[in-house]
């Protein structure tokens, strides 16, 4: 833990007026085993506690339950934030926004560093990238393209449904026609289980047998939005709807993946692959504050989700790992285990070796909500920190004069509370201390927005005043001056505390199966 803490509070690079942040590099190793299929299945807004292993109504994912049996699990993955194009540039590129550059979705940029595709595409792969969601991202490095977003064709292909299935059937088609020889890396990005909430029938009609009575429609993204307007309450009866039309969507979801790794089997590509399956976020079905959607929330409903990989041969099989990792560390594991290795800079880690060693090792998963929140997820607890104490450019709280809200400090510790629904901000001083520390350690110790802007940015402001840090011109542009290292000895006690004052010995221990906790609702 002292390597570890150190590691954290050193790691340091040099900054550039344009371009984006220029860092050392944080090279990986190539290697001449290369697998002849890779494959990133990114799945949108896929909440956690709704998927097979944790919810204990429904059976909505069988076909990721088997594959989950083939696969190495990171079944707590935490996302960088709740919004498409920030969290899948920070999967794809293996670094926080503040470093690839997107920090909303209104950008509808791809990052500027290198990502996945282009890494593939230079060591010799065929790229195809398919895409029903933030399609930007195919449009680099991708050989074959292949996109159903409604923006970019809204008369083209109907429902997200139908814009998913056609994605799936065009893909198979395109797997079986190339040849088995050839090395292919696929990007296969899927819109549902989005908004608008529409029942797939099949499914819904098993998870709902029953009419509902109420006033609900999931499908009325006006209503959403005037209900959490409104604040309005939300029955037992009317959170059954919502939970089951969300679920049938998932499991329909679930139902063309398993077509699609059926067409990689029958194609000869199963055995001999490396397969990623993520979401880019979770969310909010009214956990919190009658909140129906991801853009506002940064609670485990909409940060926390389950990642798992497949590579024969390469990782072990079947094994599950609690141990909380950042989507920053999906990339360059993927890069490691296919042995095109890695060469610019990167704030994830390979975790390659740690899950061959039985063992992931503990270490804090930051996050933000615009530039104004941000917080850390360690040892089973969650910090939020929001200087403005409430957020009102998210849906749909942008359309009227109210804000989403939030304290100006929260604590969760979800080994006890998963729902997050007992804030400890009050009750636990010194963990709150550790927390917050870790937080503005990291605002503080690296570019948050801008050289420039860094020097007056509330966000690093608050959090110098907390650190104990003089304000100063020549000390103000993040990682490229000393408040880091200003810092340091209260930030190593700081987390040291935090691993005293636990009243368990330190984080859960990631070795061997792990039993999925069953989700807690509001």
């Amino acid at each position: 833990m002292l390597t570890l803490t150190l590691s954290l509070l050193l790691s340091c690079g040099s900054t550039a007026d344009t371009g984006g942040p220029k860092r050392d590099p944080r090279p990986i190793a190539a290697t001449d085993d290369h697998p002849k299929t890779v494959v990133v299945i990114v799945v949108d807004t896929l909440a956690r506690r709704f998927m097979s292993p944790w919810n204990q109504d429904w059976d909505t994912t069988p076909e990721l339950a088997d594959f989950f049996d083939d696969a190495t699990v990171l079944a707590d993955t935490q996302s960088v934030r709740g919004l498409t194009s920030v969290a899948v540039s920070s999967i794809v590129s293996g670094v926080y926004p503040r470093f690839h550059g997107v920090r909303n979705n209104r950008d509808w940029g791809s990052p500027w560093n290198p990502i996945l595709s282009e890494m593939f595409q230079d060591a010799g792969y065929t790229t195809l990238g398919y895409a029903s969601n933030t399609c930007q991202f195919i449009d680099r490095g991708i050989d074959e393209r292949m996109c159903t977003w409604s923006w970019e064709d809204p008369d083209g292909y109907g429902s997200q449904i139908e814009r998913d299935q056609a994605l799936i059937t065009a893909l198979d088609d395109s797997i079986v026609q190339h040849p088995s020889d050839e090395k292919l890396f696929v990007w296969l990005h899927l819109i549902n289980p989005h908004d608008p909430f529409n029942d797939v029938a099949k499914w819904y009609e098993q998870f709902h047998p029953d009419a509902y009575k109420g006033d609900l429609n999931p499908s009325d993204p006006q209503q959403l939005d005037t209900w959490i307007l409104e604040e309005h309450e939300i029955t037992e009866e009317d959170q059954r709807q919502l939970d089951a039309v969300y679920a049938s969507q998932v499991r329909e979801t679930d139902r063309q993946l398993g077509e699609f790794f059926d067409t990689l089997k029958k194609a000869g590509r199963w055995d001999d692959s490396v397969i990623l399956f993520t979401a880019d976020h979770g969310e909010e079905l009214g956990e919190h504050y009658s909140y129906f959607f991801h853009g506002c929330s940064a609670y485990q409903q909409t940060m926390q989700v389950a990642s798992a990989i497949h590579a024969p041969g390469r990782l072990p099989v079947g094994q599950w790992f609690d141990t909380t990792i950042s989507s920053t560390d999906l990339a360059p594991t993927i890069a490691d285990l296919a042995g095109i290795g890695w060469e610019g800079y990167r704030d994830g880690e390979t975790l390659v070796d740690e899950i061959n060693a039985g063992e992931i090792q503990p270490r804090p998963a930051y996050f933000e909500r615009a530039l104004s929140t941000a917080g850390v997820v360690y040892d089973d607890h969650r910090y939020i920190l929001d200087i403005n104490e409430g957020f009102d450019e998210c849906k749909p709280y942008d359309l009227s004069n109210m804000s989403f809200p939030s304290n100006f400090e929260e604590l969760f510790d979800d080994s006890i509370d998963p729902g997050e629904q007992i804030d400890l901000s009050e009750d636990d001083p010194d963990t709150l201390a550790a927390m917050r520390t870790l937080t503005c350690q990291w605002i503080t110790s690296d570019v948050w927005y801008s050289e420039e802007a860094d020097l007056t940015h509330p966000m690093v402001t608050t959090c110098k005043d907390m650190l104990g840090i003089t304000h100063d011109d020549n000390t103000s542009k993040g990682c490229a001056t000393a408040p880091l290292r200003t810092a340091l000895w209260p930030t190593l006690f700081a987390m040291l505390g935090l691993l005293w004052t636990r009243s368990r010995p330190g984080p859960p221990n990631a070795s061997g199966p792990a039993q999925p906790r069953s989700s807690m609702r509001a």
